[in-house]
């Protein structure tokens, strides 16, 4: 398991978010297939070369996703490939999966879950590419665990301030699509894949109208 997502285990006391260790597995696969029951997905996603994640707390309807991600690949243009992954249902154990799992280049959440898991230093900092002042709500202290090999006696975990998310109530996208993006929060996680390019479509999702 990788190790923020060890960290994330121990959230287990905030509202469910997590099952125990032995129960979770399981249940988080069963949670998945009947995910993909429900929506009708039953083939396999196509590769490409940034993958976004999107769950709301009232679930993504099927004509939204459609409609967000064709207007996405026109925005984007034929390079980088995006695939927008979206869920008809809110599930914290669907979530955790597919932050840890999922192989996704950003992620799409609400603001109370994003704001839990990037305290846990979860997210990767946008400031190379997104300044602070645009995006205030994104800012957040977490703890990030020390770099490198294990130390005797071990370095303490660190706390520091970054921006950690894009929150989406003013982004153009969205709006353009007849998509609520209050209370949504964009980012990309500490494993996220291809983030160089993850980075250059996620400029396209922040763009203000």
């Amino acid at each position: 398991m990788p190790a923020f997502l060890q960290r994330l285990h121990k959230l287990s006391g905030n509202g469910g978010i997590l099952m125990t260790q032995k129960r979770w597995f399981p249940a988080a696969v069963l949670l998945l297939l009947f995910t993909v029951l429900v929506s009708g997905c039953g083939k396999a996603q196509p590769k490409a070369d940034v993958s976004i994640f999107m769950m709301a707390r009232d679930g993504i309807p099927v004509d939204a996703a459609f409609k967000l991600e064709n207007s996405l690949k026109a925005l984007v243009g034929d390079k980088p490939s995006i695939y927008l992954n979206t869920s008809p249902l809110f599930s914290n154990e669907k979530m955790i999966v597919e932050m840890g799992y999922g192989n996704h280049g950003i992620l799409i959440i609400p603001e109370e879950q994003f704001k839990i898991y990037a305290a846990e230093g979860a997210f990767l900092p946008l400031e190379e590419h997104f300044k602070q002042e645009d995006y205030p709500e994104g800012v957040l202290e977490a703890t990030i665990e020390p770099a490198g090999k294990k130390k005797n006696p071990p370095e303490a975990p660190k706390k520091e301030t970054h921006l950690y998310g894009i929150p989406l109530q003013y982004s153009k996208w969205m709006k353009d699509n007849g998509v609520e993006g209050k209370g949504l929060v964009a980012f990309m996680a500490v494993n996220s894949r291809n983030p160089e390019q993850s980075f250059e479509v996620l400029k396209k999702i922040a763009a203000k109208s």
